[in-house]
C-alpha cells in the first residue's frame, strides 16, 4: 500500500513538473507542438515524391517551401485585411457611439440594473484601437512562432523518413518490425485526422466568406481565417467564429441585417458541424466529449488561446500513442468515446 502512494506522489509530482516545463517554456514547446502536427500533413508529400524518384534532401525542402509560401501568403492576407479593419475604425466608432447614445436613452428608462452612469462607466472602458493595435502587434509577434516552427519542420521532414532504419539498427529484427508497424499504424491515424479536420476547416472558412460576401460583411477573408483556426476549437471556436463577423454586420447595416446574418451563419455551422463534419472525419478520432472539454480547458490553461486551438490534435495524439503502446492501452481505452 505504501509503495503504491509513493508510486501515486511521484507520478503527480513528475505531472506538475511537466505542466510547469511547458508553461514556463511556452516559446519553445508551443512551436515544436505545432510543428509536429504539421509535419503530419507534410510527411505525405515528402513520401509521394521520394517514391516517384525525387531525393530526399531535394523533396524535404521543396515539401517545407510550399508550406512556407502557403502561410506567407495567408498572414499578407490577413494582416492587410487587419489594417484595412484599423483604417475603417473611425467609421465604426461613430457608428458605435450613436449605438452607445441609443442605449443611454433606453437606459433613462430604468429598465433592469443597467443605469445611464453605469453604461458610460462599461463604454468607456472599451478602446476599439487598441484592440486593433494589440492584435497587430500579437500578429507581428507570430513571427517568432513562424521561425521557431519552420527549424523544427526541417527537422521533422528530414528524421521521419529516415526513422524506420535507426529503429532497425536499434532492436532486433522481430522488436524493429513490430515497432515500425506501430509506429505506422500511429502515423496513419494522425494523418487521417488532421486531414480531415483541417478539409472541414477550410470548408468552414469558406462558408463563412461565402455569406460575408453574400450580406457584404466587410472583411470576409478575415473571418474566414479565423473561423479556419476557430474550427479546430471544440464547440466554442464555431460559437466565436460566428459572433466575431455578426458583430461587424451589427455596426454595419444594424440590428436587422445582423439578426439574419448570425442566423444564416448558426444554420450553416449546425449543418457543417452535425452532419458534413462527422462524415468526413469518421472514425479517424473516437475522443470521448467529456476529455475533449478538459483537453480545451487545460491546453488552454497551458498555452491559451493557442493551445486550444492545437488542444483536441495533440490530445489525440496522446490517445492514439496510448493505443499503441500495451501497458497504456487502457488509459487509452478511457479516453475513447465508444461505450
Amino acid at each position: 500500500m505504501t509503495e503504491r502512494v509513493l508510486t501515486f506522489f511521484l507520478g503527480l509530482s513528475l505531472a506538475i513538473i511537466i505542466c510547469w516545463l511547458l508553461n514556463l517554456l511556452q516559446f519553445v514547446f508551443l512551436p515544436l507542438a505545432i510543428a509536429v502536427l504539421i509535419s503530419f500533413l507534410l510527411n505525405p508529400m515528402v513520401a509521394w515524391l521520394t517514391r516517384h524518384k525525387v531525393p530526399l534532401f531535394l523533396a524535404a525542402p521543396l515539401t517545407i517551401l510550399l508550406t512556407v509560401l502557403v502561410v506567407y501568403l495567408a498572414r499578407a492576407i490577413v494582416l492587410s485585411s487587419l489594417v484595412s479593419f484599423q483604417k475603417e475604425f473611425p467609421r465604426y466608432e461613430a457608428k458605435i457611439e450613436d449605438m452607445v447614445t441609443k442605449a443611454e436613452q433606453l437606459s433613462r428608462l430604468n429598465i433592469g440594473p443597467l443605469g445611464n452612469d453605469r453604461l458610460k462607466k462599461e463604454f468607456s472602458r472599451l478602446s476599439l484601437s487598441s484592440i486593433v493595435a494589440s492584435t497587430l502587434s500579437s500578429a507581428f509577434n507570430l513571427l517568432w512562432y513562424l521561425l521557431l516552427i519552420i527549424v523544427f519542420l526541417i527537422y521533422l521532414v528530414f528524421g521521419r523518413p529516415r526513422l524506420p532504419r535507426k529503429i532497425r539498427r536499434a532492436f532486433s529484427d522481430e522488436k524493429a518490425v513490430q515497432i515500425n508497424e506501430a509506429i505506422e499504424n500511429f502515423t496513419l491515424q494522425v494523418q487521417r485526422y488532421m486531414w480531415a479536420k483541417t478539409l472541414t476547416s477550410i470548408i468552414t472558412g469558406g462558408m463563412v466568406i461565402i455569406i460575408c460576401l453574400l450580406f457584404e460583411v466587410d472583411f470576409p477573408i478575415t473571418w474566414g481565417f479565423f473561423a479556419f483556426l476557430l474550427n479546430f476549437i471544440p464547440t466554442i471556436g464555431v460559437m466565436l467564429a460566428a459572433v466575431l463577423p455578426t458583430l461587424v454586420a451589427l455596426v454595419q447595416f444594424g440590428w436587422v441585417t445582423a439578426f439574419w446574418f448570425i442566423l444564416v451563419t448558426a444554420a450553416v455551422m449546425i449543418i457543417l458541424g452535425n452532419i458534413i463534419e462527422p462524415k468526413i472525419l469518421g472514425e479517424s478520432v473516437n475522443l470521448s466529449p467529456l476529455v475533449a472539454l478538459f483537453a480545451l480547458i487545460f491546453w488552454g490553461w497551458l498555452w491559451g488561446a493557442a493551445g486550444m486551438v492545437v488542444a483536441v490534435p495533440l490530445t489525440a495524439i496522446i490517445k492514439f500513442s496510448c493505443d499503441h503502446v500495451q501497458v497504456l492501452r487502457p488509459i487509452g481505452a478511457l479516453m475513447g468515446g465508444e461505450v
